[in-house]
């Protein structure tokens, strides 16, 4: 404690096994927490960092603007909180000149300014002491500020460090810090701190590479941050904040508790659609109220947590340790950034709705920590208005009595503790009942238009799985496979996937046609054997259609493949659906009924019966282009061709324009596949 305040100090550090002693060693004794974040050593640097009385954490994302956000998340709410480096080269011993300032009260951060104070013969090379110079300029240039150092050696309370919704994971983090102050009106000052030597090479202004990079990473943040209103996709200052906590959908690794009955590859698909479910929620509550969703997961990379749940979530990987130690630092990683109040929750309960996470929040306004009970003794979501560290530590995860204990904790913190109405998860082959229940009263919903979704298939046994899984996700959907003549179990996969199958002639203009005819729904989605719905595509398309003088719309389209000429088809999908209006069937296209039957639904012909439909409803309304991507295989790219598929397309079109009968260019096409000339 200093003066009555509690005090943390966050050292980040990569290889400094020859220092890190030393600058333990003269941090002063009314320091209350040092944590020590390893940004992937290779050395000794985290087993030092130990044995001298630091709590060590691991950053393996490299950059000094990461282990610093990892130290934030990890040190328990205290009053100031202190940045040193950890190569020796700033004297710890002169902590107290930076934390008296703002323990009076007087400032909100105080930076040590070597070039104040009395810096040793080349502890500051010339690049510094020039990059330095210039960065200030600029600062006061367009901040009017009045820095004199972009020193590392700062001090800040904790509130105002959590206002400022730090970011940058580099080289910017410094001035990112001094400029977002500024902007937010900051009591800032500046004390000479003195500077020694540092303690091995300078990953910075040790090499030139270093040099160059930490310039342009300066200076761009600098014109990054004049020019942002906003800063990026933070919990917004003082608002609430969900975080979610998932699993990738691998198979083997994740719901094992349900796969004796659901199999490997079904309990994965559980998992999925269970995410998918509570995102989908979440969607309804992003209508009502304004909550920043974070989406933690683990079991995968990003790429394929991106894949299972869609693009449109800020995704995180979750952290080492335990459940209590991943919810400890999610949480305390939303209070640094802001955030006024937060709930966590878990995938895989399916009763927690919109109105379950609307009053949450509303009870984490009064109450300092809010649980909702499980029917197994835990609970499926807690809320918090301040950081409780408390109450995720030593706690036994998994057991029954994890609410009765974190409960205890809370308790003996202080902490006011409120309590929603007790729901059900799924765990165990019991419990599948609670999600038979909620997914059926999901897919009868009375008060939404219904969506019918058209699929025409022919042999699409490898895909009609998990294209229908996304549909189910839906609310208020009808289901309608409208089969061509498949010899493979296309049929009975998408029977056993809830849909309504039905036979007809083959033709996808006739078998839509067929599907549009029997479907009850008021807005019919046309949709591909191989393309997958985006996570609250539902929702986006109601949204979409009610738009004044909208009959119809689609989606981005994303090919599910790497490669640079399949993103840059991509852009020409996208520049000619939204400038010439004139999407095509691989991107979802959704139409009102009355638009539909207007011009006699498609055209019964073997080809651009998509380009025919569009170009007849652009003459009763808009074409509308939601925001979101499809993501449609990239099996006719990979079997013909890139540049050969794309010129064979145009030629499709062009000579469709020209009138020529779409039997002679489907007769083409066919050859083209065959491999025949033309």
């Amino acid at each position: 404690m200093f003066k009555d305040h509690n005090i943390a100090v966050i050292i980040p550090a990569f290889n400094e096994e020859r220092s890190i002693a030393r600058v333990l060693g003269d941090i002063p004794a009314w320091v209350d927490e040092i944590v020590v974040v390893d940004n992937g050593s290779s050395d000794a640097t985290a087993e030092i960092a130990k044995a001298n009385g630091a709590r060590v954490v691991r950053e393996n994302r490299r950059g000094y603007g990461s282990a610093c956000l990892a130290g934030m998340s990890f040190i328990r709410h205290p009053d100031i909180v202190v940045f040193l480096d950890g190569d020796y080269s700033d004297h710890a011993e002169q902590m107290d000149r930076l934390v008296e300032p703002i323990a009076r009260d007087e400032f909100d951060m105080v930076i040590g300014s070597r070039v104040l104070g009395d810096a040793d013969h080349g502890a500051l090379t010339p690049q510094q002491r020039y990059g330095n110079a210039l960065a200030c300029w600029l600062m006061r240039l367009h901040w009017k500020t009045a820095h004199t150092d972009l020193g590392p050696f700062r001090a800040i309370s904790y509130r105002a460090l959590c206002s400022l919704q730090m970011d940058d994971p580099n080289f910017g983090w410094t001035i990112q810090m001094q400029i977002r102050a500024a902007r937010r009106g900051l009591r800032t000052m500046e004390v000479p701190v003195d500077y020694r030597r540092r303690i091995g090479v300078s990953k910075i202004s040790g090499t030139v590479r270093g040099v160059i990079g930490a310039g342009t990473k300066i200076i761009s943040t600098i014109y990054l941050e004049k020019a942002k209103p906003a800063w990026g996709k933070n919990p917004r200052v003082g608002g609430d904040h969900l975080i979610v906590f998932t699993r990738c959908p691998v198979p083997g690794e994740t719901k094992t508790r349900l796969i004796p009955a659901l199999g490997e590859i079904g309990a994965a698909n559980l998992q999925r659609d269970m995410t998918l479910h509570a995102l989908s929620n979440i969607s309804r509550l992003l209508e009502k109220r304004e909550v920043t969703v974070e989406l933690h997961y683990m079991g995968g990379t990003e790429s394929d947590a991106r894949e299972a749940f869609g693009d449109n979530w800020t995704h995180v990987a979750q952290t080492d340790g335990d459940l209590g130690e991943k919810m400890r630092r999610a949480t305390n990683r939303a209070f640094c950034r802001g955030a006024g109040s937060v709930v966590v929750m878990g995938s895989d309960c399916p009763e927690i709705t919109e109105d379950v996470l609307s009053c949450a929040f509303d009870k984490v306004k009064t109450a300092d920590v809010v649980f909702n009970p499980a029917s197994d003794g835990g609970y499926v979501l807690v809320g918090m208005r301040k950081p409780a560290a408390e109450i995720f530590e030593g706690i036994s995860w998994g057991g029954s009595d994890v609410l009765r204990d974190s409960q205890n904790a809370a308790k003996r913190a202080g902490f006011n503790v409120a309590l929603l109405d007790p729901l059900n998860d799924v765990d165990v082959p019991k419990d599948l009942a609670v999600w038979q229940r909620a997914d059926e009263k999901r897919r009868n919903v009375s008060d939404v238009q219904r969506i019918s979704v058209i699929v025409p298939t022919i042999n699409e046994s490898s895909n009609i799985e998990s294209t229908l899984s996304r549909v189910a996700t839906g609310r208020g959907v009808e289901l309608i496979v409208v089969d061509g003549g498949s010899t493979d179990d296309t049929c009975a996969k998408a029977e056993r996937m809830g849909a309504r199958v039905v036979r007809s002639d083959r033709g996808r203009a006739i078998q839509m046609n067929t599907g549009a005819a029997i479907a009850s729904g008021d807005i019919f989605l046309f949709l591909h054997a191989d393309t997958h719905l985006p996570p609250a595509y539902d929702r986006a398309i109601r949204d979409a259609l009610n738009q004044p003088g909208a009959v119809a719309g689609a989606f981005r389209l994303r090919i599910d493949a790497n490669g640079s000429s399949l993103r840059m088809i991509e852009r020409v999908v996208d520049f000619r659906s939204r400038v010439l209006n004139l999407p095509y069937g691989d991107q979802g296209i959704f139409v009102g009924r009355k638009a539909f039957e207007g011009p006699g639904g498609y055209l019964s012909q073997p080809i651009m019966e998509d380009y025919a439909l569009v170009r007849a409803l652009k003459k009763s309304g808009r074409i509308v282009m939601v925001d979101l991507p499809v993501k449609t295989s990239a099996r006719r790219w990979r079997d013909n061709g890139v540049l050969r598929t794309t010129i064979r397309n145009q030629l499709y079109i062009f000579a469709y324009s020209l009138g020529i009968d779409t039997k002679r260019i489907e007769s083409w096409r066919r050859r083209q596949q065959r491999g025949s000339p033309s």
